[in-house]
């Protein structure tokens, strides 16, 4: 993989979205109202890394209309450049997020159909000038999900960072309510390729890559870690990637689980501390993971020290709400660094 530079520009390709959730633990069923955040896997990792004092920008198609500035205004505030983005189309995709509790999961459910991305065509981004001073690209499997224009878009942006020497991250980010486990394959087998930098977990990797070296189960994930380098081993054999890593869970209950991170590369796995995590609201984590590992990539920090820093910026973000992980380097740095610390000698 090329080296990255503290100078590099991060671009993030995806959807951003409004998002809608009842206060305080409700059910939709319950909600008289609901408050109002802005978010989506991308848009999440642009914004991380800009809080972290990265250079980030974003790419989209969002509306030219008052919810579309709105939602553009909450990745500016943090420093995210939104110059990149096409205001073309109708509407912004939206999503209700219901906050579980103990036995009862989070909830999703997507208004996302026909908004102003899933419609674009792949000829709405001009890569040659999308990708002008950008070092590092980084999508997930959500992009390419929401239609195959879209799909194909990615394959160009993937494409033109291969002919430049960028430096290409992809989160398989498996979401199956955009798209069917075959399709997906079909899809990022294509992609995976132009890829030096994948993120995948004993969920994504069956789904999106058909891959039966993982159990999928989430109750014994820690247990079972020897499973994801046999994963990280075989997406970098098949694909030629260059590092793999995995967010590692044990979960007991909605609030209760233990985390901890491998980064996969040269043929080593590089394990994290484990993090017991009393959560208050599970989403996102997955994409401050990737924004963690992206930040210690892009200041060279060693393998070990990017494991623990890349864990320690998803589980901070589970103690927020809403979409953005708003810690600085240094607030992930004490947590790494205390996390290693604890480290249980195997």
């Amino acid at each position: 993989m090329h080296d990255l530079s503290e100078r590099t520009t991060v671009l993030a390709f995806g959807e951003l979205m409004m998002r809608l959730s009842p206060p305080d633990n409700q059910r939709l069923e319950q909600a008289t109202s609901f408050e109002v955040r802005y978010g989506g896997a991308e848009a999440n990792a642009a914004l991380s890394l800009a809080f972290q004092g990265d250079s980030a920008a974003f790419v989209s198609v969002v509306p030219p209309n008052r919810i579309g500035d709105c939602a553009l205004r909450s990745l500016v505030a943090y420093g995210v450049d939104v110059t990149r983005v096409v205001r073309e189309g109708d509407r912004l995709g939206s999503y209700f997020f219901e906050v579980g509790a103990s036995m009862r999961s989070n909830g999703c459910v997507y208004d996302r159909k026909y908004s102003a991305l899933s419609l674009a065509a792949r000829s709405a981004f001009d890569w040659d000038s999308v990708l002008d001073g950008v070092g590092a690209f980084y999508f997930s499997g959500v992009t390419p999900a929401l239609s195959e224009e879209l799909a194909a878009a990615c394959e160009d942006a993937l494409a033109a960072c291969r002919e430049r020497g960028i430096v290409t991250i992809c989160d398989l980010n498996y979401r199956g309510k955009l798209w069917s486990p075959e399709r997906a394959q079909e899809v990022m087998r294509r992609l995976l390729p132009y890829v030096d930098v994948c993120i995948a977990n004993d969920e994504d990797a069956p789904s999106a890559l058909g891959m039966t070296c993982v159990s999928g189960s989430l109750a014994n994930g820690i247990e079972e870690r020897g499973d994801y380098v046999e994963m990280a081993r075989q997406i970098c054999e098949e694909y030629g990637c260059s590092m793999v890593a995995s967010v590692i869970r044990d979960v007991r209950s909605v609030e209760d689980s233990d985390w901890m991170g491998m980064v996969y590369a040269g043929g080593t796995a590089h394990f994290s501390s484990v993090h017991h995590v009393h959560v208050l609201e599970g989403v996102a984590a997955g994409d401050a993971y990737g924004a963690g590992l992206i930040h210690a990539l892009l200041h060279g920090y060693d393998l070990d020290h990017a494991s623990e820093y890349a864990i320690a910026a998803s589980v901070l973000k589970l103690t927020i709400p809403g979409d953005s992980n708003l810690v600085s380097e240094a607030e992930i740095e004490a947590v790494a660094a205390k996390g290693a610390g604890l480290r249980v000698a195997r």
